[in-house]
């Protein structure tokens, strides 16, 4: 590959193609180097009414509207328990408690959105606003990524008494204002959010 190319002349639709096509275990740098352009280009006024383009990373208010749909279904789901347990008992931090909660929500993440994830990468609000999880080089992120290593760290933190539900609830996704649009779970696990076609569903039934 010519070294000597300057990718800070290429139009953004020039810069996604150089994304996908160069051999990111070659030239690493030069890949990286592509994605932070890529970044700067979207962010340029001409480039914020731009079409959608699949692998362009999500944009933050996509991401947090798809984050409410999840987190709506999330709590319609959680009644059952709380009515059937109790909220004062699962607002105490015993193990029984913690343990309860997490395999209730373990089950119920299965159930509705295991599909998804596990063969789309998506949660039903990521699916319906047309994004997806990815690794960092592009590539679909497996299910188990998304499990382990993207969900699981931030629910174990949360178990940690008094700073675990900050960690998780509020510095976690205050990570997604930085220039790379990644919360710190992305970060832990590697992966970031990008738009899986040119519309999302939102846009189509619009």
């Amino acid at each position: 590959m010519d070294s000597n190319v300057d990718f800070s002349n290429y139009s953004l639709e020039e810069l996604h193609s150089s994304a996908a096509s160069i051999d990111r275990d070659l030239y690493p740098e030069r890949a990286k180097l592509i994605d932070d352009l890529i970044l700067q280009k979207q962010q340029q006024p001409e480039n914020q009414g731009a079409p959608i383009i699949e692998g362009d990373l999500a944009s933050r208010g996509h991401r947090f509207a798809a984050a409410i749909v999840d987190g709506l279904i999330a709590i319609i789901v959680s009644l059952p328990m709380i009515f059937y347990v109790g909220l004062e008992k699962l607002q105490e931090e015993t193990f029984e408690v913690m343990a309860l909660s997490f395999l209730y929500g373990l089950t119920i993440l299965l159930i509705l959105h295991g599909y998804l994830l596990y063969n789309y990468a998506q949660t039903i609000g990521k699916h319906y606003m047309g994004i997806r999880v990815e690794n960092l080089d592009g590539t679909q992120a497996t299910f188990s990524t998304i499990l382990l290593k993207r969900m699981l760290p931030m629910q174990v933190i949360s178990f940690i008494p008094g700073v675990g539900s900050i960690i998780a609830g509020f510095v976690d996704p205050l990570f997604i204002f930085g220039k790379d649009k990644r919360c710190l779970h992305d970060y832990i696990a590697k992966t970031k959010v990008c738009y899986v076609d040119g519309d999302t569903d939102a846009e189509k039934a619009e």
